[in-house]
C-alpha cells in the first residue's frame, strides 16, 4: 500500500512538474507574442512622465503661491502708504480749516470793530459829548457783557465759516 501511495505521490508530481514546465513554455511564448515587456516598459514609462509632471506642476503651483504672497505684502504695503498719506492729508486740510475759520473770525472781529468804531463816531457827531460818552460806554459794555456771557457767539460764527469751507473741494 506504501508503495502503491508512493507510486500515486510521484505521478502527481511528475505531472505537477509537466504541467509547470508546459506552464512556463506558454508564458514565455504569451510574453513574446504580446510584447508584454514593452507593455509594461510603456506603463512604467507614462506613470514616471505622470509622475514628473506632477512635480514640476507641484513647483510652477509653489511659484505662483510664493509669487503671490508676495504681491499681497506688496498690496498691503501700498495700502498703508495711502493710509499714512492720507492721514497727513487730513491733517494739513484740518489745519487750513482752523487757519481760515481764525482768519475769517479774525477779519469777522475786525469788521465788527471797524462798525462798532463807525457807529461810535456817528453817535458822537449826532449827540452831546455826555449823552455821546454815555452812550458809548453803554453800547461797549453791552456787546462785551454778551460775548463774555455767551461764548458761543464767536464760536457759531467759527462753525458757519467751518462748513461753508466744507463745500470746497481741495
Amino acid at each position: 500500500m506504501i508503495n502503491t501511495l508512493l507510486e500515486i505521490w510521484n505521478k502527481i508530481l511528475l505531472s505537477n512538474l509537466f504541467n509547470f514546465v508546459l506552464m512556463l513554455f506558454l508564458l514565455g511564448w504569451i510574453i513574446n507574442k504580446f510584447d508584454i515587456a514593452g507593455a509594461l516598459e510603456k506603463g512604467r514609462k507614462s506613470i514616471e512622465d505622470k509622475i514628473n509632471n506632477s512635480k514640476k506642476e507641484h513647483e510652477d503651483a509653489l511659484k505662483n503661491l510664493y509669487e503671490t504672497q508676495e504681491k499681497g505684502i506688496e498690496v498691503d504695503k501700498e495700502i498703508l502708504d495711502i493710509i499714512d498719506k492720507s492721514a497727513k492729508n487730513a491733517v494739513i486740510v484740518g489745519e487750513k480749516l482752523v487757519e481760515d475759520a481764525q482768519k475769517q473770525s479774525e477779519n469777522f472781529s475786525k469788521s465788527t470793530q471797524k462798525a462798532i468804531e463807525t457807529n461810535t463816531e456817528k453817535l458822537r457827531l449826532n449827540l452831546t459829548n455826555e449823552t455821546a460818552q454815555t452812550a458809548i460806554n453803554m453800547a461797549k459794555n453791552h456787546i462785551e457783557k454778551l460775548l463774555k456771557e455767551d461764548r458761543n457767539l464767536h464760536i457759531r460764527y467759527i462753525n458757519e465759516s467751518i462748513e461753508a469751507l466744507k463745500g470746497i473741494d481741495l
